[in-house]
């Protein structure tokens, strides 16, 4: 017969056990994942800080539960600073996008294909949407992509920066607000972020999001 004290260690055992096998279910529970890459190599990321040389470099997009990413790079923090308990797809303002952040019509139109090769960069009026569908023969990323076991494995090469902000000025040259990677002086702010969205819901539910601060030197 099974003592009471072995029947009680059995059960913490199997307990345990489960909150371990959630807990790593949910590390690896991902939408989307972003990696930067330069000369070829991986650069790792330090407390959500990558650091890279004013040359071209890569980000690798990896589609693992969805067929798209909003995406904003900016010069400032109005995306970046977004509270992570908030919904960053909620907008209530439909009209002035006051305190908008993620909504589909203020979305960028880039090159199909990256064809130039760079990244729309601008304040807090600037978003892009990378996507990738089998049935639409156009989509944002480097030409060639790769999708195994479902998950779509594509890249955006940057050589180049568009300076949506100094465009809309109107008072620069095409050579300051359209230049190679070689001549930027300042950091860049991502943030990441996929949705959900049905009939009937007032805002697309937030799915994941993701903050990464590229720093040249």
């Amino acid at each position: 017969m099974i003592s009471k004290n072995l029947i009680a260690i059995l059960f913490l055992i199997t307990l345990f056990s489960c909150g371990t096998t959630k807990n790593s279910t949910n590390t690896t529970d991902e939408y989307f994942n972003i990696k930067i890459s330069q000369d070829g190599k991986i650069v790792k990321e330090k407390n959500g800080i990558v650091e890279l040389s004013k040359k071209p470099f890569k980000i690798h997009v990896d589609l693992v539960k969805t067929d798209h990413v909003y995406v904003s790079s900016s010069w400032g923090k109005y995306y970046y600073d977004y509270p992570i308990e908030q919904n960053i797809f909620e907008c209530n303002d439909k009209s002035f996008f006051k305190d908008c952040r993620f909504v589909a019509i203020k979305t960028g139109n880039e090159d199909k294909f990256n064809v130039n090769k760079d990244i729309y960069v601008g304040d807090g009026s600037y978003q892009n949407v990378w996507f990738y569908e089998e049935d639409t023969e156009w989509h944002r990323f480097d030409k060639d992509i790769k999708v195994e076991n479902g998950i779509t494995y594509a890249t955006v090469t940057v050589e180049n920066i568009y300076d949506m902000d100094k465009r809309d000025e109107r008072k620069y040259p095409e050579s300051e607000y359209n230049y190679p990677i070689e001549k930027i002086n300042s950091d860049i702010y991502f943030v990441f972020a996929t949705d959900h969205y049905e009939k009937g819901m007032e805002h697309p539910k937030e799915l994941q999001r993701k903050k990464i601060l590229l720093k040249f030197k």
